[in-house]
């Protein structure tokens, strides 16, 4: 039914070619992939590599929150980021902060192979060189106080940058045998910072765009990344003072899944980037088809929640049973088309007319089929106003079951929308034989939506004496009857209002 209803019909209209998409993707032979160390553990790795993955991103953007952070991405900072392909990481250094004119970090990465054979000869000769190396360049270890500036000795040919960025980002090229990047970083894109710091020259880097300042950098960079390890990182709590316990837990669950990937045996396979590639490819291929297969299922279909969550309410008051049959309170729900089946459904099983007469129970019913929002209020007798009070008081409590069951409906506006008690006296007093012309002057709605409701009114008064057939309630059925005949007289039910008497 919901499938062929309006509202699933953008959805629907497109199944056929899902279908055949669907088998073509089937059909795809599916890659092997042959661990050369035999028993392939491959899928366990890259399952701990996705979820170590989530908790590194949470934990990244946890810490580029705490304010301490801030004190150690200064330029000149080593820091490891992500790659474009996402299948390794990159060292690189920090050139410049963010700024108003350009909200990311500026960052020159390492991304050649980072070998010891890159690093350039009369590097490795000054390696020994001091503070005092003519160059100017050098890499300060870090003190006691890890990551604070004052702690780096500075240079003697430390130039003040204006700010100015005179190269296109990102500025690629090669220096030393190792290619290099500059690029924009975002924040997410940071995987460690690490405790090095070397000494840059911004100036030389982003304005003057010296050849030589970019060799050096370079250099620098190779040099801390021995035999292709990166510099160790910050930690998030000692050193960078994360407290929140949710960020320290996912953080001691990222480095504890870090621990576990390296027991794996495919942790220094040579094929593990290969590997990992496939492994992507055949999840990517994999979510694809249950995404499809999903979309042509029937909880795919956009009212089905909503359908759900009415079924379940239908079974707590038990208009059908588990197995779906509808039950009496159904079977009277179905007569009811005037006015909201479940509030008038549930006005008859709770007898709320059985103490009313039959000019009352009328006029409590044409809350149900008046449809003008804003009314003055009616001059209510004690007893219509109890009776109003506990027809409101069950709207209230089918708004609020249906809510608990994940139906979007809010009690206070469901009851609102479908109860109207403005032509409750008006009705009352028609019902009694009061002349049209004086009900009309005890409310301010037009003369036409009181005739109009009225004679809405009387239809409803068929659909309750029917409800009272099915059952069995004959006191009910009369009273509906007698109700009706007190409504149905004069102008209001007249052949036409403007010939009469022929």
């Amino acid at each position: 039914m919901l499938k062929r209803s309006f509202a699933e019909f953008h959805a629907q209209k497109d199944l056929p070619q899902k279908e055949k998409l669907l088998l073509q993707m089937l059909r795809q032979p599916t890659k092997t992939i042959e661990c050369i160390k035999g028993e392939p553990s491959i899928e366990e790795y890259y399952d701990m590599f996705l979820e170590a993955e989530e908790h590194r991103e949470f934990v990244t953007e946890a810490i580029m929150q705490l304010h301490t952070t801030q004190q150690f991405l200064a330029p000149g900072r080593l820091v490891v980021v992500k790659s474009k392909s996402d299948d390794d990481h990159l060292l690189g250094v920090i050139v410049k902060n963010p700024s108003a004119t350009l909200k990311q970090y500026v960052v020159l990465v390492l991304t050649g192979d980072c070998t010891s054979s890159a690093l350039a000869p009369n590097l490795s000769s000054q390696s020994e060189k001091g503070p005092g190396d003519s160059q100017g360049y050098f890499i300060i270890p870090p003190k006691g106080k890890r990551g604070m500036d004052d702690d780096f000795f500075s240079s003697s040919r430390t130039r003040k940058s204006s700010g100015v960025i005179n190269i296109k980002l990102p500025y690629m090229g090669d220096a030393s045998g190792m290619g290099f990047e500059v690029r924009a970083v975002e924040n997410k894109e940071i995987i460690s910072i690490c405790i090095s710091k070397i000494k840059i020259d911004q100036v030389g880097l982003l304005e003057d765009i010296s050849k030589t300042v970019y060799a050096k950098t370079v250099q620098m960079l190779i040099k801390e990344q021995t035999d292709g390890k990166y510099p160790p990182a910050l930690d998030a709590i000692k050193d960078l003072k994360m407290k929140d316990m949710d960020q320290v837990k996912r953080y001691h669950a990222h480095n504890n899944l870090l621990e576990e990937m390296s027991k794996n045996k495919c942790h220094g396979c040579i094929k593990l980037k290969e590997h990992k590639s496939m492994m992507k490819d055949q999840k990517m291929h994999k979510d694809e088809l249950d995404q499809l297969k999903y979309q042509m299922s029937d909880e795919a279909l956009q009212q089905m929640p909503q359908f759900q969550g009415r079924i379940d309410v239908l079974k707590e008051i038990h208009y059908i049973d588990s197995d779906l049959v509808v039950q009496l309170k159904g079977r009277v729900a179905c007569e009811m088309n005037s006015g909201e089946e479940l509030i008038s459904t549930e006005c008859l099983f709770e007898n709320q007319l059985d103490e009313l007469e039959p000019e009352e129970a009328v006029a409590i019913m044409s809350a149900f089929v008046f449809q003008q929002r804003n009314a003055s209020e009616p001059s209510l007798t004690p007893k219509l106003a109890d009776a109003k009070k506990r027809l409101y008081d069950t709207a209230i409590s089918l708004g609020q079951l249906q809510k608990r069951h994940e139906v979007p409906v809010d009690p206070e506006e469901y009851a609102r929308d479908n109860l109207k008690f403005g032509l409750v006296e008006v009705v009352y007093e028609w019902a009694k034989g009061t002349p049209f012309a004086d009900i009309c002057e005890l409310t301010d709605v037009s003369e036409g939506l009181i005739v109009r409701t009225i004679v809405r009114l009387d239809e409803t008064c068929r659909e309750f004496r029917n409800a009272a057939s099915i059952m069995g309630n004959s006191a009910l059925y009369k009273k509906m009857e007698i109700a009706s005949n007190a409504i149905k007289r004069d102008i209001v039910f007249a052949a036409s209002l403007y010939v009469t008497g022929i």
